[in-house]
């Protein structure tokens, strides 16, 4: 079977980027048997130095087109006009060798409205799987929902990686979306568990942006009994120096380490010294920092705001309300008590049965050949 992953990417003067939930699942179904390439499409403002037009390159054994357009800064109607030549460009060259796909897979929405027409003219079959928050609520905004009806109604399949999400899909547009989860990487993210005697440590992992709500996070760790308890916050963003001023209002300054931005295997290495993650989101389409610490073996504390939903259940954490700083801290404190209840190696097979990349490949494989039999 012959697979086009559409995807975001870019390739600068350097090097060469694609996006990490796109390349994890063209490695997943490489690695089962398919014959994967992926074509994707840079689409920011040229505020970013990088070179126009057409690269061909290999990235972790995917053989791989990336075009630059700048095509975001312009109006809608022009952006998209850009947006589909593009796509048109990058399957002209991931294709110049004569190969052909039977199925065309893209992600996100402006992604996926950009290819939208790429698998009429090759004969494929066209499958959209939509991650993005914008899609992830009641009234998306009018160009967001204009790119997906657009790339939803030429789309023999509509996967969301999220419940919630499907959900907020069908009341937006009408389509009815299957559920597939992201690949969580369940090789770095081992079980490895480090007992210590010191202080419960607590640790979070995300883009300091007002999305993921660190303020809540540390409201609630300052209302924590435990004030031997510490916290480590992987990530870094546009918030840090008022997440950072009001750790000093809240006196918890010297119990909160911001450890910036780390590679997979740095974060794995502190999950493996700690005792729970927590995250404070207001809006997860799916949520997986929450689910690379469950396959690190910890139990965590998650909020309702959509994707958590699907997986976090009292086996394996605690649910509290969204922007409730005071729910949270009793959700993390329940945890802290009830520590040894949680079982590592449970909560660890959870996430393989349903996340690892055989798992989600072959939930992907067999709705392709359910749509190529059909």
């Amino acid at each position: 079977m012959k697979v086009l992953v559409c995807a975001r990417g870019y390739n600068s003067f350097k090097e060469n980027s694609l996006g990490c939930f796109e390349l994890d699942q063209a490695k997943a179904l490489k690695a089962l048997g398919c014959d994967v390439r992926i074509a994707s499409l840079d689409l920011r403002s040229p505020r970013r130095a990088r070179p126009l037009g057409a690269k061909l390159f290999a990235q972790k054994g995917v053989h791989c087109v990336t075009v630059n357009s700048m095509s975001s800064a312009l109006p809608s109607k022009a952006a998209d006009t850009l947006a589909k030549k593009a796509a048109a460009q990058a399957v002209k060259w991931i294709c110049r060798d004569g190969w052909k796909p039977d199925i065309i897979h893209a992600h996100f929405t402006e992604i996926a409205s950009a290819f939208r027409d790429e698998a009429d003219k090759l004969g494929a079959k066209y499958v959209v799987t939509e991650h993005s928050s914008a899609m992830n609520k009641a009234s998306p905004d009018e160009k967001t929902l204009a790119q997906a009806k657009r790339a939803y109604s030429k789309a023999d399949m509509v996967i969301a990686v999220g419940s919630a999400l499907s959900a907020a899909i069908k009341q937006s547009t009408g389509v009815n979306a299957e559920t597939v989860g992201n690949i969580v990487d369940t090789q770095v993210f081992d079980l490895n568990r480090q007992k210590h005697d010191g202080a419960f440590r607590f640790v979070s992992c995300g883009n300091l942006v007002e999305i993921k709500r660190f303020d809540v996070l540390l409201d609630a760790f300052a209302k924590l009994s435990d004030t031997s308890a510490v916290l480590t916050i992987f990530g870094d963003g546009p918030l840090k120096s008022e997440l950072l001023a009001q750790c000093a209002r809240l006196g918890i300054a010297e119990r909160v380490t911001f450890a910036g931005h780390k590679p997979r295997d740095i974060i794995a290495e502190e999950y493996a010294k700690s005792d729970a993650f927590v995250l404070a989101s207001r809006s997860e389409t799916f949520g997986v920092s929450l689910l690379e610490a469950m396959c690190s073996g910890l139990p965590v504390a998650a909020t309702k705001c959509g994707g958590p939903q699907d997986f976090v259940w009292e086996l394996n954490g605690r649910l509290a309300e969204v922007g409730n700083a005071k729910s949270l801290a009793q959700a993390m404190e329940d945890i802290q008590m009830r520590i040894d209840d949680f079982d590592s190696e449970r909560i660890r097979r959870f996430v393989m049965s349903r996340y690892s990349p055989q798992a989600v490949a072959e939930r992907l494989e067999e709705i392709y050949e359910r749509l190529l039999n059909s």
